[in-house]
């Protein structure tokens, strides 16, 4: 699938966002030479790309947009995904967070946005990928569902694994008392009622050494998400 089909006439129908940014990132990216189009390219080995099973993503990224030396607009990774053949391209607020349709297995669209968001960030990017049907068990699941009255105060902490019981000690070694965690395969929810910001919890989670990546997501954020993958 070319670029230029996938970004379609910027003029017309599109399957990304059409604001004013994404119409001049998509000129932009037409206008570079097929070689230099993208890095995906690389990553697939440039084997021609197969029409196959349709399966719809959350893409979540960890430490965009925050601090300094971190902007990512979301323009760019609209374009990102695009020109990697993922369609219904979508992205929600200004942390990292896409939905995505593609054919390409779960590994090759993270590794794929993973190459793009490295040579644009000049570091590494963690992401976290999640199907509907994962993020509506996720949603199913809520251990809290009963205790969190406000959902800007829940959480879930997505892992690309499901944790150890050694990389979990650090949790079990305290009282958070009255915040509460449970942890559901490769999910750890968490209530936090007195907010975040000086949360004894929130930092303990941050502070984890698990294997592979870990991005955390409030509850708004994670029925947003479900409800925008409904809508592919």
């Amino acid at each position: 699938m070319s670029l230029r089909r996938t970004l379609c006439d910027v003029s017309g129908d599109c399957p990304i966002e059409g604001t004013r940014d994404d119409r001049r990132l998509a000129r932009a990216l037409l206008s570079r030479p097929p070689g230099r189009r993208s890095s995906i390219s690389h990553v697939a080995g440039n084997r021609p790309y197969r029409r196959g099973t349709v399966t719809r993503y959350a893409l979540l990224l960890r430490g965009v947009n925050v601090g300094t030396g971190n902007a990512l607009p979301m323009a760019e990774l609209r374009a990102m995904l695009t020109n990697m053949g993922c369609t219904a391209v979508r992205t929600y607020v200004q942390s990292g967070n896409a939905v995505l349709a593609t054919t390409l297995r779960a590994a090759q669209v993270a590794k794929g946005i993973e190459v793009a968001l490295a040579q644009y960030m000049g570091r590494p990017i963690a992401t976290t990928l999640r199907t509907l049907a994962q993020l509506t068990a996720i949603v199913d699941g809520n251990p809290f569902a009963g205790v969190a009255t406000d959902p800007a105060k829940l959480c879930v902490t997505f892992l690309s694994s499901a944790p150890a019981g050694s990389e979990l000690a650090p949790l079990h070694l305290q009282d958070f008392a009255p915040e509460q965690f449970r942890v559901r395969g490769k999910e750890i929810y968490s209530w936090h009622p007195n907010g975040q910001g000086r949360s004894p919890l929130a930092a303990a989670l941050g502070k984890l050494r698990v294997r592979g990546t870990v991005t955390t997501r409030n509850w708004n954020t994670v029925l947003k998400l479900r409800d925008m993958l409904g809508e592919i």
